[in-house]
């Protein structure tokens, strides 16, 4: 997955408040997709590219792992 330079611009542009509130909303479950892109107008897949531009390559390894795990939780708890 590659960041566009005009993606990366616009994550350089973030405050070091915004960034670790981004981050912030982005680790917990209870916030959503929609929620972000109110907040900082960015697509659920921006969000994913900005995490992976803001973190570890292990952190986000970790932060694709949870996801995944959640949208699969949501995905059987609507049978």
């Amino acid at each position: 997955m590659s960041i566009s330079s005009k993606l990366k611009k616009r994550f350089k542009e973030l405050s070091d408040q915004q960034v670790k509130k981004l981050i912030k909303m982005s680790w917990e479950y209870k916030t959503t997709y929609q929620e972000i892109e109110k907040l900082f107008h960015f697509s659920p897949n921006e969000v994913e590219k900005f995490m992976l531009y803001a973190l570890s390559e292990k952190d986000y390894k970790r932060w694709k792992i949870k996801m995944s795990k959640r949208f699969n939780l949501k995905g059987k708890g609507a049978k």
